[in-house]
């Protein structure tokens, strides 16, 4: 009984190794990486569109703001100064002054703002870019990535024809047990007594426990909760 689940945890032990290798070939590594930077230069982009947004608006102000000064300074310019009085060429003179320091303002503003909706669309474009250009070395990744898994299927089909055969002859509740603790990526599963201690996690086992184990030849490890056999049962 303990030979049929030894040998099965064996069998699984090479389908275990291939996943690990899979898992952490670079082809797989590559393509983690590019799915994590195109995610990242969405993010980014999203972000910039906002801006962009931002600046926009914010230029849109300043282009009314600049509209109505000139006009302003239009209106003045077309009133008749022989019917003012001094007092009244005086207060013209000086809003005139200050219309055209405010578009002198707003013209050094909007300079700025264009200068950074630029920069804006510069760094919108170069991240779109690097964003396509991830998108293609994940395409590359996940086409070696797949060309690695294709040349692995040969023996994986292999393995697996093995285990469900040796799945007969292996008692059920023994086997449901050993793919409870598979699921949950434990492994191995099944681990021999090193002295008085558990061969997975080393815990060791109390008198009454060490006891049962010789009585029944298996027990579940209290700590790992992987199942301890002695070897010579």
């Amino acid at each position: 009984m303990l030979d049929n689940i030894l040998e099965y945890q064996r069998k699984d032990a090479q389908l275990v190794a291939i996943e690990k290798e899979i898992a952490s070939s670079p082809a797989k590594k590559m393509v983690n990486q590019m799915v994590d930077y195109v995610k990242s230069a969405q993010q980014k982009l999203v972000q910039i569109e906002k801006n962009a947004s931002v600046l926009i608006v914010e230029f849109e102000e300043l282009k009314n703001q600049f509209d109505e000064s000139i006009k302003a300074v239009e209106s003045l310019t077309r009133q008749k100064l022989d019917d003012q009085t001094e007092a009244e060429l005086k207060e013209q003179a000086s809003t005139a002054t200050k219309e055209n320091a405010k578009i002198l303002n707003i013209e050094k503003n909007i300079t700025n703002l264009s200068k950074k909706i630029n920069a804006t669309l510069k760094d919108f474009e170069k991240t779109k870019e690097q964003g396509n250009m991830a998108k293609r070395k994940y395409e590359q990744g996940l086409q070696q990535y797949n060309d690695f898994v294709k040349s692995r299927q040969a023996q994986v089909t292999k393995l697996q024809k093995e285990l469900a055969e040796l799945e007969k002859k292996v008692e059920p509740k023994m086997l449901a047990k050993y793919k409870e603790l598979r699921s949950d990526k434990k492994f191995p599963i099944f681990v021999p007594l090193m002295g008085h201690s558990c061969g997975a996690c080393s815990m060791q086992l109390p008198s009454a426990k060490y006891d049962r184990l010789k009585a029944n030849g298996m027990l579940e490890c209290e700590n790992c909760h992987r199942v301890i056999y002695l070897k010579d049962k």
